[in-house]
């Protein structure tokens, strides 16, 4: 990754050293927006530096390193874009008096608004990533709880119980994100549910039922929170 992000470097620089001798030896008039499309030319080029830090600072695996990729496109795209205007304007000011204002307003916008697209695609990246992070335990304790349910159904005699279970089983499987609380939780439910089978002296239909209601609670408490989040 290192020798990656000095190459980008290197890439940056030479943009750079480029612009400055076609800027320098194209014979531009020196006037207001010249400099203005000169000035934030520099700063566009230079933000490219930035991005690929804020893009790549924390990219160690490869689903990382795809979502610093998004923030860095995003960087190159407003590069092209502010060189084409800022070019414009300095041909433009070779024929015809240009106010600095003029200048000013298209290569602010531009800047402001891929600003704000990489500040979401960088925020977009981190917030799938940390689920992904999180959901690694949390995916192994639900296939496991499946697989538990489904050997725990041989053991039940109760057809009315064994259906439950396996709409259970299948309910578990298509839930919603759950938190580490309500892993535990969930976990010792099932728990509760297995000794219950197994000893046959709990009511197993009232506990898969528990652990069903639990669950639907959970779903739509979560699918309340991101709709929230959204808004």
């Amino acid at each position: 990754m290192i020798h990656h992000k000095n190459r980008r470097l290197l890439i940056a620089g030479i943009i750079f050293v480029a612009f400055n001798i076609l800027a320098f030896v194209i014979p531009f008039q020196r006037n207001a927006v010249f400099w203005v499309a000169y000035a934030f030319s520099a700063v566009t080029i230079f933000a490219q530096v930035a991005a690929d830090a804020l893009a790549f600072r924390n990219a160690h695996t490869l689903r990382e390193v795809f979502y610093g990729v998004q923030v860095v496109k995003l960087a190159h795209s407003c590069l092209c874009a502010q060189l084409a205007v800022c070019a414009g304007l300095m041909i433009i000011s070779l024929t015809a008096q240009v106010p600095a204002w003029v200048a000013v307003v298209p290569c602010t916008l531009i800047l402001a608004f891929y600003a704000i697209a990489i500040i979401k695609a960088n925020r977009a990246g981190e917030e799938i990533k940390e689920p992904d992070v999180n959901g690694m335990e949390e995916s192994k304790f639900i296939y496991q709880l499946r697989a538990d349910l489904e050997t725990l159904m041989p053991r039940i005699s109760d057809g009315v119980l064994k259906d439950k279970i396996e709409t259970l089983s299948e309910a578990v499987l298509y839930r919603d994100l759950l938190s580490g609380a309500d892993l535990a939780e969930m976990e010792n439910k099932f728990n509760s549910l297995k000794r219950g089978v197994v000893s046959g002296g709990v009511d197993g239909s009232n506990l898969v039922e528990e652990i069903s209601f639990l669950l639907s609670e959970w779903n739509i408490r979560r699918r309340a929170l991101r709709r929230e989040f959204s808004e």
